[in-house]
């Protein structure tokens, strides 16, 4: 078989057909770029007519922008030095050194106009009718090279797009270490990609009460920060156009009302929330929690207390009733609202950070201000995590109620 395969790249027929069948173009040049023989795919990348004759330079031939506007030959423009597929051609004819692969980015006249072409070349040292010479296969990448260019512009577009998603995303947080009357809260939050599906944020129903919310929208990205921010502008607007004060619904009527708004057929996904109503006179809080993690209160003085009650999620179905919970604050009490990312995030031997880390790393700081506080939990849970991104959103909110002012 050895002996067939080099009787066969003996054969002149067998060059010639592989020459004119290759889809790169092949030509033979001497040391000063004269090219000695070409294939056909070499006059079809510039579009040359078939009658042009051997033994002229590279630059002439193609319409390197340099040759033709310098009205020069390959070696003798100005650019010529700067020139990657001279140096390569020099290189591999007096070192015997092939190139492979080398890229080039150059424009060429073609039927009188310049045109921007890529390609990417090789290069070997050969012997060619009793002298050395120079092989150079050409593959014309032009058309690939553009569409990754225009690849390039849309992800730019799309990162611009999504960093513009984000700030509005982050302009209807509340504001960090926020005091109101009889209250204070304190956040930190941090999306898994550039948006997230976490959202959280305050209103006031009426006067002399305040309600805070927050809500995870089952996956992550674009789909799931626009279903968030709907959400949070569709909870901001309730009871607002028509009753004004003392029309916005009671805890449980809000998710009830969510329930029916977003059905998962509609929307295509999901959602757990919390929502808390409190009297910042009273110090009475009303809560209803769907499929969300449970708050956690941290008295004054006393144990840490898990508010356990909770009814299924947002949107899977649309006969569910939420039920609604009472407790009173008292002056110094707080109440911790997390997203499951805070207690997801992972080791790097897989192991979660989980409930039992927070409710510790909670106990540690309890005694702390409430901007303090939320600093440490979240470093703890970032140190856990190695200080990688999390693999879903994270979201802590801590609220202290203050008592009634004197």
């Amino acid at each position: 078989m050895d002996t067939d395969w080099d009787d066969l790249k003996e054969s002149n027929e067998f060059l010639k057909l592989l020459l004119e069948n290759i889809n790169s173009a092949v030509l033979i040049a001497d040391e000063h770029l004269q090219i000695h023989q070409f294939n056909r795919v070499f006059l079809q990348l510039f579009d040359q007519a078939g009658n042009r004759t051997a033994e002229k330079s590279f630059g002439r031939i193609s319409g390197c922008v340099h040759a033709v506007q310098e009205n020069k030959a390959c070696g003798e423009t100005s650019q010529c030095r700067f020139c990657l597929l001279r140096r390569s051609l020099v290189k591999t004819f007096l070192e015997k050194t092939p190139c492979d692969k080398l890229w080039l980015e150059r424009v060429f006249y073609i039927n009188g106009r310049p045109v921007e072409k890529y390609l990417e070349f090789s290069t070997r040292h050969i012997t060619f009718r009793g002298r050395k010479m120079i092989l150079v296969i050409i593959y014309d990448v032009t058309d690939i090279e553009k569409q990754k260019i225009e690849l390039e512009k849309k992800q730019h577009q799309l990162d611009l797009d999504l960093q513009a998603a984000a700030g509005i995303q982050q302009s209807l947080l509340p504001k960090c270490c926020l005091t109101r009357a009889n209250l204070r809260l304190a956040w930190k939050f941090e999306p898994s990609g550039q948006v997230g599906g976490d959202i959280f944020n305050l209103c006031e129903p009426s006067p002399g009460r305040l309600a805070v919310y927050m809500l995870d929208v089952c996956g992550h990205g674009v789909s799931a920060a626009m279903i968030s921010v709907t959400v949070s502008q569709f909870l901001q607007s309730l009871g607002a156009p028509e009753g004004g004060a003392g029309a916005f619904p009671e805890p449980a009527a809000v998710l009830n009302r969510l329930n029916r708004e977003f059905p998962f057929e509609r929307f295509d996904s999901y959602f757990t929330i919390i929502f808390v109503d409190i009297d910042l006179y009273s110090g009475e809080m009303r809560y209803s929690c769907a499929g969300h993690p449970p708050p956690i209160l941290l008295p004054r003085e006393g144990d840490p207390e898990v508010l356990k009650q909770h009814g299924p999620v947002i949107g899977l179905d649309e006969e569910a009733a939420f039920d609604q919970h009472r407790r009173r604050l008292r002056p110094g009490d707080r109440l911790v609202l997390y997203t499951d990312g805070l207690v997801d995030v992972a080791n790097g031997a897989g192991e979660l950070f989980g409930r039992q880390r927070l409710h510790a790393a909670l106990q540690v700081a309890r005694r702390e201000p409430i901007a303090r506080l939320a600093d440490r939990v979240y470093d703890t849970v970032k140190g856990f995590g190695g200080g990688r991104r999390p693999e879903d959103d994270l979201s802590l909110m801590v609220v202290e109620y203050t008592g009634p002012r004197a």
